[in-house]
Order: structure tokens, then C-alpha cells, then sequence
């Protein structure tokens, strides 16, 4: 029998999939050991569980059904080598029939990535559970029988595992080298050809946001987290751009630090954790949320036009408190929380969501059009 098992002593018992799950005596290898979160999307299971954001995470489908349309190699999200970000997955039930002949099932996918799923999982019980009581960590395990003993085996070992906050997981993700305009092996049709040259900071960038500026003429050259002022100035870019990436912002205080360096000298514009770093360097504050927005279905209102659109989204970490030259953009329409930000000060704009979509909704994707005006 295989085990979803939280640091709360709460269980679920399941069928493993995908790759074998570790018994409690291999617990310590980490396979399987993360944060818990749920994602609401019914669509676009590869690009999640491809997506350097998910880095060290144990995704929840609360989709009743994943994989009934199989895997296409070359649609990850990521742009390196590693194929799967999440560190395992969670279904109530997936597809076990044929694909098409130019795609592999979901449980092949798991296994040649050696990334283990448990199904049967009342994924709807364990979504409340998260709701009502916040991320926890896990881990998958499997064994005969799950006794008080082993139980409290593994709760101990979960409560010694460590935060994600105090974790740094944007450095398994990221590139460690200057790339210019890093190839995506992805066919795309040109908008228009902006003639902008951006210098784009990887802290673990997905592929359709690169997809979205080439789709926009605008020439990129990707720098590590480690990136310098001097760098950034040399280079003459247009803009600098900070992607999205896994983990609590505060752990970037190299970026945080050249963003200071470097407001004001030229636009500075972000995504994700790309905002929350912006956040942070221009003296506002960021928190962790409970639970966090994680799926394709959340509405944010713009305040300057006070439109609605559906967006992609996800992060455990928001921005709380800005500083009085930073203007609110966009809200979640739901709770409220700031979702998107202006700084005409600096010419910095940012936002929390994802308009590059990958999975979900593209009716936000004219916020690159956005970014490319803020850079002039």
C-alpha cells in the first residue's frame, strides 16, 4: 500500500504510480518529502509539474482526472535539463489508456523521471484539509501496514524536515551561465518586432514567458541569480527583467541588492517571484500565505481600467506592505492581495500572476505589451 502522509499525523492511503515510492527506512533519501500544495487547474498537467516553480513541492490535482491526454516531450515548461520540478504528485484517479502515437502516458512520464504519483486519493478531503490548515509538509511513502509506530516514524521525520522558507531552491533551477537568446525548441508566430533587448534574470524561468518576448521581437540575454550592476549597465539593455522561480523571495539578497543598485537607471520589470523581489527592494514587504494561489482560475482586477481577467497563477509567498511611490496595478479579486504593482519613480511594473499563461488562460498576455512600453 502506498502512503501520502502530513506532518500532522493526517493520512491518506492510495496506489502508487509512476516511479516506486521509498519505504520509511529510505525516507531519508528525500525522494518524496515536501510541501504540500493543491493546484485548481483542469488542464496543463505537464506544464505544472515542468515548471521550475513547483521546485520541491508535492503537487494536489484537485481535478478528479489527470493524463487522459498523455505527455508531449518538448512541451515541458522548463528550459535546463531536469524534466520534472514537483517533487511528486497527487490524483484522485489518472488515465491508463492509449496516446497518441507522438506522446507517452503520464505514468511513463513519472517513471522515466523518476518522480513517484499516488492515486485514489480523496483529493477533495486533503484540498479542505490544506485550506483550513495551511501548507504542510509530506512525503509518499509505501508499506505493508501503517501502524501507530511507523506513523509516528514518519510525522518526527517530517517535523525535522526543513521549511521551504529556509531553503534556497532557486539554485537547483536556474542557470549558472550568461546565455544569449536561450533556444526553447518551441514554434511560435511573430506579433510584431519590438527591437528591445532585455536582460532577463533566470531564478527559474519558464518557457512560455521567453516564448512571449520572442513572439515580441525582443532580443534576450539570461543571466544566473548572481548577476552584477556592472553587468547589467555594460550590456545597454532596454530592460531588466526578473522571472519567476520557486521559494520565499527574501533568500534572493543578491537580487534584491542590484534591483536597489539599479532602480532608476534603467526599467525594471517582473513576474512571480520577480515581483515579490522588486517588492523587497523598494522597501515594502512580502508574507506567506496559507495556502497560496496555485491553478489556472484566479480573477485579478486591473485598477486603472477595473478589468477582470482569468489568470494562471502560482505562489505560496505575496507582497503585504509597499511603500507609498509604489502604486497598486492589480488585486486578487477574490481576497484582495496585491497582485500586480507600479513604481513610475523607477519605471518598475511588475505582477504576481502569470500572462504568459502556460498553463491557463492568455487574456493577460497584453501585459508584455505592457512591459515592452514601460521600456522605452
Amino acid at each position: 500500500m502506498t502512503y501520502l502522509i502530513l506532518e500532522d499525523a493526517t493520512y491518506y492511503s492510495g496506489i502508487g504510480f509512476g516511479a516506486s515510492a521509498p519505504s520509511i527506512e529510505q525516507l531519508k533519501e528525500n525522494k518524496t518529502t515536501g510541501e504540500l500544495i493543491f493546484n485548481t487547474s483542469m488542464v496543463g498537467y505537464q506544464e505544472i509539474i515542468s515548471d521550475p516553480s513547483y521546485e520541491g513541492q508535492i503537487v494536489c490535482f484537485t481535478y478528479p482526472h489527470i493524463g487522459n491526454y498523455g505527455i508531449k516531450i518538448g512541451d515541458e515548461e522548463n528550459i535546463l535539463e531536469k524534466k520534472i520540478h514537483s517533487k511528486a504528485i497527487v490524483v484522485k484517479e489518472y488515465y491508463q489508456g492509449g496516446v497518441e502515437s507522438d506522446r507517452i502516458t503520464l505514468n511513463q512520464y513519472l517513471v522515466d523521471n523518476d518522480v513517484v504519483g499516488i492515486s485514489g486519493v480523496n483529493t477533495r478531503d486533503l484540498t479542505i484539509h490544506l485550506r483550513d490548515h495551511g501548507f504542510k509538509r509530506a512525503t509518499i511513502i509505501q508499506c505493508e501496514q501503517l501502524g501507530k509506530a511507523e506513523l509516528d516514524t514518519v510525522v518526527s521525520y517530517l517535523l525535522a524536515f526543513p521549511f521551504i522558507s529556509s531553503l534556497n531552491p532557486v539554485e537547483n533551477v536556474s542557470t549558472k551561465k550568461i546565455i544569449n537568446n536561450p533556444k526553447i525548441n518551441s514554434s511560435y508566430e511573430t506579433l510584431y518586432n519590438s527591437k528591445k533587448h532585455f536582460a532577463l534574470v533566470d531564478f527559474g524561468i519558464k518557457k512560455s514567458i521567453i516564448k512571449a518576448l520572442y513572439k515580441r521581437g525582443v532580443q534576450i540575454t539570461l543571466f544566473p541569480p548572481s548577476f552584477r550592476e556592472s553587468e547589467i549597465l555594460s550590456g545597454n539593455f532596454d530592460a531588466l527583467f526578473l522571472s519567476n522561480g520557486p521559494g520565499d523571495p527574501e533568500m534572493q539578497t543578491n537580487a534584491i541588492q542590484r534591483v536597489k543598485e539599479l532602480k532608476g537607471k534603467l526599467p525594471i520589470l517582473g513576474i512571480c517571484l520577480g515581483h515579490q523581489i522588486i517588492t523587497l527592494a523598494i522597501g515594502g514587504k512580502t508574507e506567506k500565505m496559507s495556502f497560496g494561489h496555485h491553478g489556472g482560475n484566479q480573477p485579478v482586477t486591473n485598477l486603472e481600467s477595473h478589468k477582470t481577467f482569468v489568470t494562471s497563477q502560482n505562489h505560496s509567498f505575496v507582497s503585504s506592505t509597499l511603500p507609498d511611490e509604489a502604486n497598486i496595478w492589480f488585486i486578487n479579486s477574490n481576497d484582495g492581495s496585491i497582485e500586480g504593482i507600479k513604481v513610475p519613480k523607477y519605471k518598475m511594473m511588475s505582477v504576481q500572476f502569470h500572462p504568459e499563461a502556460g498553463p491557463g488562460p492568455r487574456e493577460s498576455e497584453s501585459i508584455f505589451d505592457e512591459f515592452i512600453k514601460g521600456a522605452n
